[in-house]
């Protein structure tokens, strides 16, 4: 499977996995960081020699385990007051992977996205190719920039932002249209 494979079928499942996330982590900026870390994952192993047969399947697993690191690195249980039980997250597991009705909202929210990154500044969207495509950390994106890390956190932190609104303001377009 190429890099471009994994990634349209990858955004292809955002509105899946973005709501698998927020289930999960019941934190929509921490939903938005681990859906991009986990796309970083999954292009690297997609690119591997490995075979993926069912690749909803494997990416929801993929998307899954980092929630999971990222709830235990962000300790976002403490701050929401418990845990998730195991038993709750298969059953979000289960509810989400049998929902196949979302096809062609998944596919509008992929094609959405696309058009607003395609809006963005080049400056934004450098920043963007920098932390999500290359994987770069704050620091080394920062040390390019010139900048400082925490800058370039919450300037990424405001570029989600602003996707979120845009393909959202889109979605909605396309919906009084039809």
């Amino acid at each position: 499977m190429t890099d471009t494979q994994a990634i349209q079928q990858y955004l292809q499942l955002r509105s899946e996995f973005m709501g698998y996330l927020y289930a999960i982590t019941r934190d929509a900026e921490l939903a938005e960081e681990v859906y991009q870390n986990a796309a970083v994952v999954v292009i690297e192993k997609a690119s591997s020699d490995e075979t993926i047969r069912e690749f909803r399947s494997w990416a929801k697993e993929v998307v899954r385990r980092q929630a999971l690191h990222a709830i235990r690195a962000r300790e976002t249980a403490q701050r929401h007051g418990r845990a998730i039980a195991p038993e709750l997250l298969e059953a979000i597991s289960e509810t989400f992977c049998e929902d196949e009705s979302t096809v062609s909202l998944v596919h509008n929210e992929a094609t959405a996205m696309q058009k607003c990154v395609d809006d963005l500044p080049q400056e934004k969207q450098k920043l963007i190719a920098m932390r999500y495509e290359h994987d770069a950390t704050f620091d080394e994106i920062s040390s390019k920039m010139n900048s400082t890390p925490a800058a370039i956190q919450r300037a990424l932190s405001r570029i989600r932002k602003m996707l979120h609104e845009c393909t959202q303001r889109r979605l909605a377009l396309s919906e009084g249209q039809q």
